[in-house]
């Protein structure tokens, strides 16, 4: 009795969003499920790639060389995220921005458990005129202002998440169009006041920030605010916030001090107290 194989008869567009729930190195195997499957990998517009699966980072650096060699380079490529464990090779690290960045990556996602991240991420991964989601997760690793200027160059991006990361200097003033902006377990060094320069920025969450500094967030579209267990001596808000949500543990160093005019139009406010 023959089994009716379903799942090849789904069209394209529907068997690439399934094969991205995947990393690449299932994706390549599935070439040898039948004739119809031997291409679909190299028309993938989304591309995963992690480390996890690979006894050692030389073999996964092989593995993606021989994806991004390999690809129809026609396909334009809409997404891309890597996550890997361990010191990559910065050159490997370029070659993969550098490869996303020419065929137009609207969103990238890059996560390291690496002790020494800083070596890691060569300067060509924060400059990119396509890119609109940006997401990053690393092990405190430091983005500062450079003698070149505000190391983060996105003119088109509109979503930036950053993790377990350190900040210093003017970051943003280059992400011209970003509206969305996460900072999560992070934390300030060689300032005592952080600037976040973001002309169109409506929505910002603070999240698990460190140091007693001042936060002034210099946007005059912000909305919504939120922040959660964060220890800044004050943070100045631009005045036309319409929503505030604050969260912050009942100890007297995790207290944030507002101006008394800065909330002027808010509609909303939600105030959360813990004791751990």
């Amino acid at each position: 009795m023959m089994v009716e194989d379903r799942l090849s008869s789904l069209p394209d567009e529907l068997i690439h969003k399934i094969l991205f729930c995947y990393d690449m190195k299932f994706a390549v195997q599935t070439c040898l499920l039948s004739s119809r499957w031997k291409l679909v990998w190299t028309l993938l517009p989304c591309l995963y790639f992690s480390s996890r699966e690979f006894r050692t980072l030389h073999k996964f650096a092989e593995f993606v060389t021989h994806v991004l060699s390999h690809r129809n380079h026609q396909i334009e490529v809409s997404s891309v995220k890597l996550h890997f464990y361990g010191a990559a090779n910065k050159d490997f690290v370029r070659k993969i921005a550098n490869y996303a960045f020419s065929h137009n990556v609207q969103e990238l996602t890059v996560s390291s458990s690496c002790s020494n991240s800083r070596k890691v991420y060569p300067s060509c991964l924060f400059r990119s005129q396509s890119l609109k989601h940006f997401t990053m997760t690393c092990n405190y690793m430091q983005l500062c202002t450079t003698k070149t200027g505000a190391p983060l160059d996105f003119p088109s991006l509109t979503t930036l998440n950053l993790s377990y990361i350190t900040l210093s200097g003017d970051l943003f003033s280059k992400c011209v169009n970003l509206k969305n902006l996460t900072l999560e377990w992070f934390t300030i060094k060689d300032v005592e006041v952080f600037d976040i320069i973001t002309p169109r920025l409506s929505n910002l969450m603070l999240i698990h920030g460190r140091r007693s500094i001042t936060i002034n967030v210099n946007a005059p579209r912000l909305e919504n605010l939120t922040i959660s267990n964060c220890y800044f001596s004050s943070l100045n808000a631009p005045p036309g916030l319409s929503s505030l949500c604050y969260t912050f543990q009942l100890s007297p160093c995790s207290f944030v001090r507002f101006s008394n005019d800065q909330f002027h139009s808010l509609n909303e406010v939600t105030i959360c107290l813990s004791d751990c």
